[in-house]
């Protein structure tokens, strides 16, 4: 019934906004009508130039919605299970005052706002990572409901959801608008299996944003160089393998040629040994496990695919093992960032936070999503780095609660995509080098683009990891290695679907 009573707010509201767009003043002379003869009567004829449509903000989209929520006083805690001390686990969640940082008094604009509409409290119960899948188990064992919402990384959420710990996001769907913005798409697209969805990523939670894998540009050298501009690429559909390629091989790369290369060397491209290699998998739109009708199965053996994550290998070695084209640190990101900070590579791969990292740097530098496999792949892809948040129900939820922690969580998802987005972006793209229209759009893509592999939420499949260990030692050979990991990678994602058909 909620999602009937929204349907028709929605199309009242456009139906108002296009009646507003549509009404003129006779007395302006108005630049909407035009005269003209028409070539076989005679006759003046009009034409009306189209309206110019209005952008909507996210209040006015999210209005409908928060309307068909109600305001029933519910009138207590909603308590939150956190990790503690990872990044911005804790401060997505809660603050005690409004602040002059705007993330801060975001998430306190939320909070009040969910407050003042329903009477609920959100209160945060941070425990440390390693302890918070346990935590979970404990509480349901107990039955004690102690908890209405968990907020743990990838790992442990993919494990609650595999041992039935978790709560299916389907089963309120009358509450929850999962296709709106904010909820995350990809959480939707790849994590459901049996008809279920364990797990999901939204407006709420920003840890997962500050760890989504982009790519910045150093805009300085690219105009030195003359090379392509690589925003109007990406609008082109261009941004691709070969067309990074060609851009990390310029006459930049060439003329420094310095003969030892070390960090102190410069580089068409820098990053980790970590996420940064794996991401080349993703951004190809490759996944290892690939949901088929609901059944999860491996997409990255030889029969399957083998002749494109091939292909992905052999361009992996010929960029990323160059010594004169790449150089990714060894566990050391601050390294990295230093060297892009002193204009020492013209393209660096890290996840969305670090740019904020970058508030001394002198030259001017943009945001962009990873390059596709090609001209053909239809959207840019990256991925989530694991410890990253996710957004997960307790399965011990009580069935006369449902529609209250669905209408809480929903409101707290909209208030985030009014209050909470906008401020991320704000604080992401600060430095005034950073801040150009095309950067939001850029972080628009890129948010949108992202990528769920339960191969690896999953780690114990193990292929995300063998993808990475081979572009780092600088090897194609991916039939071999998958002869050795293929047994090992079968058996425990039929372990996982063994557990999740039971539940």
């Amino acid at each position: 019934m909620k999602r009937i009573i929204c349907s028709i707010l929605v199309l009242l509201f456009i139906f108002a906004c296009f009646a507003a767009c549509s009404e003129k003043d006779p007395n302006t002379g108005g630049k909407t009508d035009t005269k003209k003869v028409d070539q076989q009567t005679n006759a003046p004829t009009t034409t009306v130039e189209p309206a110019e449509t209005k952008e909507l903000t996210n209040e006015e989209v999210a209005a409908p919605y928060l309307e068909s929520l109600g305001d029933t006083k519910y009138n207590r805690d909603f308590n939150i299970l956190c990790m503690q001390g990872v990044g911005n686990s804790e401060k997505e969640i809660w603050v005690e005052n409004a602040s002059d940082e705007p993330i801060d008094n975001a998430v306190f604009l939320r909070n009040s706002a969910v407050y003042d509409r329903f009477g609920v409290t959100i209160t945060p119960h941070p425990v440390a990572p390693g302890t918070l899948a346990a935590e979970v188990q404990k509480d349901n064992k107990a039955n004690s409901h102690s908890y209405d919402l968990i907020m743990a990384n990838g790992p442990d959420t993919g494990s609650l959801a595999q041992n039935g710990y978790l709560y299916n996001f389907l089963d309120l769907s009358e509450t929850l608008n999962l296709d709106q913005p904010w909820w995350d798409p990809g959480t939707l697209r790849d994590c459901e299996i049996y008809g279920k969805v364990y797990f999901m990523n939204g407006d709420i939670n920003i840890l997962d944003n500050d760890v989504t894998w982009i790519l910045l540009f150093n805009k300085d050298l690219i105009k030195k160089y003359d090379l392509d501009e690589p925003y109007q690429l990406v609008y082109d559909d261009k941004w691709t393998l070969d067309k990074f390629y060609e851009l990390i091989t310029s006459d930049f790369n060439r003329a420094s040629d310095v003969g030892e290369y070390d960090a102190n060397a410069y580089y068409g491209f820098i990053t980790t040994n970590g996420g940064g290699l794996t991401n080349f998998l993703y951004t190809c739109d490759m996944t290892t496990v690939q949901i088929n009708d609901g059944t999860p199965e491996i997409v990255c053996g030889i029969q399957k695919n083998a002749e494109k994550i091939t292909k992905i290998l052999e361009w992996c070695k010929k960029t990323i093992s160059d010594p004169h084209l790449t150089w990714f640190s060894k566990n050391d990101p601050a390294q990295t960032k230093e060297m892009f900070l002193k204009d020492h590579a013209m393209f660096y791969s890290e996840v969305l936070s670090y740019i904020v990292n970058l508030s001394d740097m002198e030259s001017d530098y943009g945001v962009l999503p990873t390059p596709k496999y090609d001209e053909a792949q239809k959207d840019y892809r990256t991925h989530v780095d694991g410890v990253g948040s996710m957004i997960s129900i307790p399965a011990n939820m009580p069935e006369d609660k449902k529609e209250e922690v669905a209408t809480i969580i929903e409101a707290m998802a909209i208030y985030s995509y009014i209050y909470l987005t906008p401020a991320y972006y704000e604080v992401t793209l600060k430095n005034k080098k950073a801040r150009d229209p095309d950067s939001t759009k850029m972080i628009d893509i890129i948010l949108k683009s992202r990528k769920y592999d339960l191969g690896y939420i999953y780690n114990s499949i193990g292929l995300a990891d063998a993808f990475k260990s081979l572009v780092e030692k600088g090897q194609s050979g991916w039939d071999g290695t998958m002869q050795k990991s293929e047994k090992r990678a079968k058996n425990a994602l039929n372990k996982i679907i063994k557990q999740y058909s039971k539940i």
